[in-house]
């Protein structure tokens, strides 16, 4: 059975159409789409876009073209839908395939800034594959590595562009050796916690493409919750858009 809704991400004004049986978007997404710093015209690539929420949600911001990258197909589904609904189709396409095959639809080299919500998780078991493929497959490394992210980004991306992305803290090691191999640098990091009592959950990476070493700037750390359980000041802002 599916349960549809439609959705806004902060202060965007887009709509999204999310199927909560499949999958939706969730506080990863609404970060990282706060988080970027949004080129306003140019070319702009989401891969493993889901619902397409973030790529989508862009367009409030720029009038850049953009292309949501997904291989599967009930949620390019749903993409495609909040493309229509939004009246976006002469900025917003479509990519449903896999991202290992993203050179056929765009060129490489002519990216000017990519967003990526990667699958977090390697595959250690096949029980959540049969409990719900959908979300086992936005979640697991089951048809994307980190590595072909990466690489992916690497081909797209114009020379001294940015890509950002969210992670686990638990595998940032490995992300920033697999970023360097494909000449990418991370330019700015944040981590988030979901109180001040609590390791940090989540990363946020704003990563640049160049054969130079870049500065590296941390940010301090974005925290969720305060000691009231209530959504701090700058939090409530990201998640709600109340400036």
């Amino acid at each position: 059975m599916s349960i549809y809704s439609q959705d806004i991400i902060s202060d965007s004004g887009i709509i999204i159409n999310q199927d909560k049986k499949l999958y939706s978007f969730n506080l990863d997404t609404i970060l990282l789409y706060n988080f970027a710093k949004t080129v306003k015209k140019g070319k702009i690539v989401d891969l493993c876009s889901g619902n397409g929420a973030i790529g989508l949600s862009l367009a409030s911001k720029t009038k850049a073209q953009i292309y949501l990258v997904e291989i599967q197909k009930e949620l390019a589904n749903l993409s495609q839908k909040s493309i229509e609904d939004n009246s976006l189709e002469k900025q917003v396409h479509l990519v449903n395939d896999d991202l290992k095959n993203v050179q056929k639809y765009i060129d490489h080299d002519t990216v000017d800034m990519i967003v990526c919500n990667p699958p977090y998780f390697k595959v250690s078991d096949q029980t959540a594959l049969k409990e719900n493929p959908v979300l086992a497959i936005a979640r697991h490394e089951l048809k994307a590595n980190l590595e072909d992210v990466l690489y992916a980004i690497k081909v797209l991306l114009k020379e001294n562009s940015h890509a950002y992305l969210v992670y686990r803290p638990e595998r940032l090691s490995e992300l920033l050796s697999l970023m360097l191999q494909q000449r990418l640098q991370p330019k700015r990091i944040r981590f988030v916690r979901t109180s001040s009592q609590k390791d940090a959950n989540l990363v946020l990476l704003d990563v640049i493409k160049t054969v130079k070493e870049a500065s590296l700037k941390v940010e301090p750390d974005l925290t969720i919750y305060d000691e009231n359980h209530q959504l701090t000041k700058e939090a409530n802002q990201i998640i709600n858009g109340n400036k």
